[in-house]
């Protein structure tokens, strides 16, 4: 069960880091240099749409399955040695992940609803000032993940 539950984990992290390594290096440079502002703007409102509700599940699925994972290293290791305890790496990876959960919310709740406020009013610089800080905030929250693999994977 627990190789079941950290698979979950590890695929809902990649498909969260995943999403953002296409957005960044391939969808966003791809648009800029080949769309007009309001085409580029509705291109990105469309994928954001459909990105930001794999990133919710994501999020839902990593808190559950990191909840489960840390609870149960640090039960067996109470058990085994008097003290509960995880590595620091783990630690790590949950304060930077609570840290791109935070950031996400911000993203959604403040960048995206101004974006799609601004869309649907077709007030394009306005709709792009919100899909700079968009974009901005992924690659912030781009750089947290790797953080916090390499903190999973390095630090113990």
């Amino acid at each position: 069960m627990y190789d079941l539950v950290k698979l979950t984990h590890l695929v809902a992290a990649i498909i969260w880091m995943g999403g953002m390594t296409f957005m960044l290096v391939a969808l966003r440079p791809a648009a800029m240099g080949a769309l007009e502002r309001p085409e580029r703007l509705r291109l990105m409102g469309a994928v954001w749409k459909r990105f930001f509700t794999l990133v919710v599940a994501s999020i839902v699925v990593v808190l559950v399955t990191g909840t489960n994972l840390y609870t149960t290293v640090f039960r067996t290791m109470k058990m085994a040695t008097g003290t509960g305890s995880v590595p620091l790496g783990w630690n790590l990876m949950l304060g930077i992940g609570l840290l791109m959960m935070l950031i996400f919310g911000h993203m959604f709740f403040a960048g995206y609803a101004k974006f799609k406020r601004a869309a649907a009013a077709t007030d394009w610089p306005l709709a792009d000032q919100a899909a700079a800080q968009i974009h901005a905030l992924t690659v912030t929250n781009f750089v947290l993940g790797w953080l916090a693999l390499l903190a999973v994977r390095l630090v113990h």
